[in-house]
């Protein structure tokens, strides 16, 4: 599998090349094995429904932290990094051109002449989660072994700044049959979902209510026995935690009343150790609030101009 090398001028010519593609950040999706997206929501993306995701907090200082990441990897393992591979670049396969990869990082593997084929890869994670280098995520395993693929090298790396306090790292060697499955899997969601237009299948909720924001007047759908049981089961769930919910609620203001305008509640008091704070019952700090009622009747035409309709949500009712 050849390669093209593409260094777009700007970050938004940058970016507007991802579009046209799946990159390695997008693997995971599609293998099922991201969290927080799903195929359905990843092809709203790529064929225009939905606009692309918008660079939030944590995505920028991800990418601001990418130099830091990759210091932390140079000074654990003493390997070269490559000081043109900072920055916004693209390697997009030949025979596959929907295969790109834009690798955070690349360094010269030790021991080998400075070639092209010498180089490895290495992706910067930036995390508020506990990583375990034994068993790391697997969507961030996809996708480095998607990088490494298409841009034909054969050692890899992640490496990971946890809370900004705990750094760790993990090598990998390239998995020729690990990569080939993906390329499969990538190849026919490009042609059979994003160029064909066929929807992925719905497989949360959250799809179903990107699929379906209204109801059909009317429809109806019948349960068969396992949907049955489910109703059943949810409603003397239902009943449980509405038990139990009372129960809180009378324990709480046993409390409260005990309490009285105290702040706190403390632990009885043996003489020799500082009491323990149990509980504590205070006034929240005050607020300004906006009289939307007596705005509208005392200015009705400049309360006009900035009312509007917003869609009301669907709204699940076990009866």
């Amino acid at each position: 599998m050849s390669n093209t090398v593409l260094r777009p001028k700007t970050r938004d010519e940058w970016m507007k090349l991802r579009e046209s593609g799946i990159g390695s950040s997008e693997v995971g999706t599609i293998l099922g094995l991201n969290p927080y997206e799903t195929p359905y929501q990843l092809w709203r993306r790529k064929v225009g429904i939905d606009p692309p995701k918008e660079q939030n907090f944590a995505m920028k200082a991800g990418h601001y932290l990418e130099n830091a990441v990759s210091l932390f990897y140079r000074d654990e393992t003493g390997k070269e990094i490559i000081k043109a591979s900072a920055g916004d670049w693209i390697i997009k396969s030949n025979e596959c051109p929907w295969m790109q990869v834009s690798p955070d990082r690349t360094f010269w593997i030790p021991g080998m002449p400075k070639r092209k084929e010498n180089k490895g890869i290495l992706e910067c994670k930036t995390t508020q989660m506990e990583v375990n280098g034994d068993d790391v995520p697997q969507y961030w395993f996809a996708q480095l072994q998607y990088q490494l693929g298409v841009a034909e090298y054969s050692q890899g790396a992640l490496a990971w700044l946890t809370m900004g306090r705990e750094f760790g790292y993990r090598d990998f060697v390239f998995d020729r049959e690990f990569f080939d499955f993906m390329a499969e899997e990538v190849a026919r969601f490009w042609v059979d979902n994003v160029q064909g237009g066929r929807e992925p299948l719905l497989l949360n909720v959250d799809d179903v209510l990107l699929r379906n924001p209204r109801h059909v007047v009317g429809k109806a759908v019948e349960a068969d026995k396992k949907l049955l049981d489910s109703c059943r089961i949810l409603k003397e769930l239902k009943e449980e935690l509405a038990d139990l919910n009372t129960r809180k609620e009378e324990i709480e203001a046993r409390i409260k009343m005990a309490m009285g305008d105290a702040e706190a509640l403390l632990t009885p008091s043996d003489g020799k150790s500082k009491p323990q704070i149990l509980a504590t019952w205070k006034a929240a700090k005050g607020s300004q609030k906006f009289d939307e009622k007596r705005f509208a009747r005392e200015q009705p035409q400049s309360y006009a101009k900035y009312v509007y309709e917003q869609p009301g949500s669907r709204r699940f009712l076990l009866k």
